[in-house]
């Protein structure tokens, strides 16, 4: 047994092994690109291991001391979040690089090391991948917990690196503080949630069967609102554009993609474990989240001026539509559903903030530190007016961005089109006609203000001068040299980085590729998903 135990956990075991080896690394020697090196063969390793445990697993799972039960889907959700940190490990690799860039030459520098970076990019995906996992509500609480933690320094990172402009750092340090202290709220009406429930109940297994006490619902309520912090749904989402907003962008990436789909992933277990759905005040709840989610999160994205801004208001919206599929009684078709479009809005959203975190790099002035350059919305590349015309100025990367938007807008031949339309099929079969009338309300939202970003990508330059009062001839965005690779190599302090790095590339590449390519011909990724 204890054998089989240690062999079910074995993808936890090698993500927990690897901060170790990597601090002890560090310890000894210090080096960005062995730190690297060494977190992406930790997430090379526990992919292997993932995927032989798919095919060597029994179907029902595995429980491990009644905290988790490793099954396929666990699997298949940890492999989601593994993909997830090395995509953001490529883009932190080439954020960090042009942050640290000539920070030796400079003689009374106070050193940064990139190397926390990499620890706690571990940490999450090891806290993740357990709570995909979690069984019980102290499993679900501590996976939980590790992640958030680690997610504070990490929001503040900015602060590292002699290239990063103050104002910068200062609203990263305001993002993490934010963060702290929304989480550290969360966790208190959390904890005080599952200890009704456990008065109520007697048991913290997810096993128990729901009740019919006021106490026991009144702590499945407190413990759903610690939830929906966590998720940013409305009306619990006041925190999310400013931490993503000031937060270094593939942080954002981070704490919008793997931070929510883990989240949700364990709480499809948890409602249907529990039955959760046959409790009219939960199903409510969980419903009017939903749907105000979907409507509100579409209108706040429709004004935002900043990339980052936008982004997050359209992620608020993104989990309420998946929130659809989650109080469907069909488990099977609601395991379908919920992961079909996690799958699209993970890959969809790292796309997305993958080319506003590389553009930011390539722009990034060669200022060190002191006061933040960017006088302008046209030369701030987080402002939409900096994006105005780009394909006219950068081809090839404003096609991979196009490819984005229409994935979020769920447009055919895309891989968002096929996690919306399993969200549609979910909500006919579970007859939630008011959310359904909700999604398409919020997805022609969405649709408005992705169609506008797009559209100002297609503008001339000359057009989009014109267009907008604020930019003047002599202010008009500098051109971006994105056609030949750039390594991460030390620098003078007055060298600008003025292209993308080759990894940056085939991350954008791999990712559109994946996006067209699922939504093209979805059988491969919809025969697995039914497998599971």
């Amino acid at each position: 047994m204890i054998v089989q135990n240690l062999s079910a956990i074995t993808p936890l075991l090698i993500l927990g092994g690897g901060v170790v080896i990597l601090m002890l690394q560090v310890a000894f020697f210090r080096g960005h690109r062995g730190a690297l090196a060494t977190t992406l063969l930790t997430l090379i390793a526990t992919t292997t291991s993932c995927l032989f445990l798919l095919r060597t697993l029994p179907t029902q799972g595995h429980t491990v001391t009644g905290l988790l039960l490793v099954d396929r889907l666990s699997l298949f959700y940890c492999l989601l979040n593994i993909f997830t940190a090395a995509i953001v490990s490529a883009i932190g690799f080439h954020y960090l690089c042009a942050r640290l860039a000539g920070q030796s030459e400079k003689p009374h520098h106070s050193e940064s090391y990139p190397e926390a970076f990499y620890i706690l990019l571990l940490l999450i995906s090891l806290g993740a991948c357990t709570l995909v996992s979690a069984n019980h509500f102290a499993s679900f609480f501590l996976a939980l917990e590790l992640i958030s933690i680690s997610f504070y320094p990490l929001l503040a990172f900015s602060v590292h690196g002699d290239r990063s402009p103050l104002r910068d750092q200062m609203l990263s340090l305001e993002s993490g503080f934010k963060y702290l202290m929304t989480s550290a709220f969360a966790t208190a009406v959390g904890l005080f949630g599952i200890a009704m429930v456990f008065t109520a109940s007697g048991s913290l297994a997810f096993s128990t069967q729901p009740l019919t006490s006021d106490l026991y619902q009144a702590g499945l309520v407190l413990f759903l609102v610690a939830v929906a912090l966590k998720l940013s749904l409305v009306p619990f989402h006041f925190w999310t554009p400013d931490v993503y907003q000031g937060a270094p962008t593939p942080v954002t990436a981070l704490i919008a993609t793997l931070g929510k789909s883990a989240l949700v992933a364990a709480l499809l277990k948890l409602v249907h474990t529990l039955q959760l759905f046959e409790l009219p005040i939960i199903n409510l709840l969980i419903a009017t989240l939903a749907a105000a989610s979907m409507i509100i999160g579409n209108l706040l994205a429709l004004r935002q001026q900043n990339i980052k801004r936008l982004l997050a208001y359209s992620s608020i919206a993104h989990l309420g539509y998946v929130f659809v599929a989650l109080l469907l009684i069909d488990e099977r078709f609601a395991r379908e559903a919920v992961s079909a479009y996690l799958v699209a809005y993970v890959l969809t959203t790292l796309s997305a903030f993958s080319i506003v975190s590389l553009v930011a790099d390539s722009e990034l002035p060669h200022t060190p530190g002191g006061a933040h350059p960017l006088q302008d919305h046209a030369r701030d590349p987080f402002q939409r007016a900096f994006y105005r015309g780009l394909l006219w100025r950068a081809p090839v990367l404003s096609i991979y961005f196009i490819v984005a938007l229409l994935s979020l807008a769920g447009i055919p031949l895309t891989l968002g089109f096929f996690g919306k339309f399993y969200l549609f099929s979910a909500g006919i079969q579970g007859q939630q006609w008011w959310l359904l009338i909700a999604l398409i309300a919020g997805s022609a939202l969405g649709l408005y203000y992705y169609l506008g970003l797009i559209l100002d990508l297609l503008k001339r330059q000359d057009s989009a001068v014109a267009g907008d009062n604020r930019e003047t001839p002599e202010k008009k965005p500098d051109s971006i040299n994105m056609l030949k690779p750039a390594g991460c190599q030390k620098t003078s302090v007055t060298d600008r980085p003025e292209s993308i790095a080759l990894s940056g590339w085939l991350v954008l590449l791999l990712l559109t590729i994946l996006l067209l390519g699922f939504g093209v011909y979805p059988s491969p990724l919809i025969n697995w998903i039914i497998a599971l």
